[in-house]
């Protein structure tokens, strides 16, 4: 064959085998400069996914996940979710597995974020925890008194309600928080309500013998009229708190299955004084005074006949939601002064009212 015959089927063989080796296609792989796949792999230097992959470099979880670089929550403290139910009713999101959420709402009614138990679990315990001295996870006995008055006792385990405010960055914001249930039962409690010191005590409404310090938690393993720790059992989050005395009337406050948490920054209110019935004055001998207030049923009225000024500890006039002869009235038989202070969760403590009686016949 002639040289340039030769030269010519060599190039042609050269141009099959070349052919032969390539992708399908014709396509070629692209790599970064670690020899790991870029964007058609899914991934990045350093071994973490890129934005297709949902994780920035160094493998941390970038904006689609609602953190920032480091692993640390970004605004808002929680990985955000999608909340499917409209209208704002309570929901568990199709990837929950059936776990519990709970939303967190801001005064107006928009969603600022919701959680599940496991997202709540990972910002309260990973790297962006809360200082010492805030109960992430707090397992305790706590003690209580109901509208009967009854005294009962819970064994409870469950996130720091304070602790959830800090990885919220509501923490130094919060003026009033309210726990709303799915069945629409709400509560709502001031911020010196939820931060004051708060106990465990065995001998409810007895004496505070024995008080043990405990926090208000969202519990998530828990059970009612009990003080073994070792009978508690997985429920649906529900708000406890302790008492801040052995008399305190706190059941009325647990909410059980919480699906909204309501957090205000505005300056909460203050209940309204009390007023009696009759009006102070002139009394007949023997008589006696009702007290009285617009919000009866929400508030508890403490009083003192001494003239000393009245606290949570003075004589609590209406004791009983369910018993009303246990609500009793104050004869009046020498000139007495009556101050009386009104409590009540979610507003600020009245001013302290004032009624002088003068009994005649």
């Amino acid at each position: 064959m002639k040289p340039n015959k030769i030269a010519c089927l060599l190039l042609l063989m050269l141009l099959l085998v070349l052919a032969a080796c390539a992708p399908d296609g014709g396509a070629t792989t692209n790599t970064n400069v670690s020899g790991l796949p870029v964007a058609g792999g899914s991934q990045v230097a350093g071994g973490g996914q890129a934005t297709g992959g949902s994780q920035s470099s160094g493998g941390f979880p970038a904006s689609g996940d609602s953190q920032s670089s480091g692993g640390f929550p970004a605004a808002g403290g929680f990985p955000a979710t999608e909340d499917p139910a409209a209208g704002g009713s309570p929901s568990i999101a199709d990837d929950d597995n059936g776990a519990w959420r709970i939303r967190v709402t801001g005064p107006s009614g928009e969603e600022a974020w919701s959680f599940t138990e496991t997202a709540l679990k990972e910002a309260l315990i990973g790297p962006a925890a809360p200082p010492y001295g805030l109960a992430s996870l707090f397992t305790h006995v706590y003690s209580t008194v109901n509208n009967w008055p009854t005294a009962r006792y819970y064994a409870a385990e469950g996130y720091g309600v304070e602790a959830v405010l800090y990885a919220a960055g509501l923490h130094d914001a919060a003026q009033t928080v309210t726990f709303r249930g799915n069945d629409g039962y709400e509560v709502s409690l001031t911020r010196e309500q939820l931060l004051a010191p708060q106990y465990y005590y065995p001998q409810a409404g007895k004496n505070e013998s024995g008080a043990e310090a405990v926090c208000p938690i969202i519990a998530y393993r828990w059970r009612e009229g009990t003080d073994d720790l070792g009978g508690i059992r997985d429920d649906n989050p529900c708000l406890i708190i302790g008492q801040r005395n052995p008399f305190e009337q706190t059941n009325p406050a647990f909410v059980e299955n919480i699906s909204e948490i309501i957090v205000s920054k505005a300056p909460g209110e203050t209940w309204p004084m009390a007023s009696t019935f009759p009006m102070p004055g002139l009394i007949a001998t023997g008589e006696t005074v009702k007290l009285q207030h617009q919000n009866y049923g929400q508030v508890k009225l403490f009083y003192t006949l001494d003239g000393s000024e009245p606290t949570m500890l003075s004589t609590m006039y209406n004791t009983s939601t369910y018993q009303p002869e246990l609500n009793r009235p104050i004869p009046i038989t020498k000139p007495t002064i009556i101050k009386v202070l009104v409590c009540g969760y979610g507003k600020a403590d009245s001013e302290i009212a004032t009624f002088e009686f003068s009994p005649h016949g």
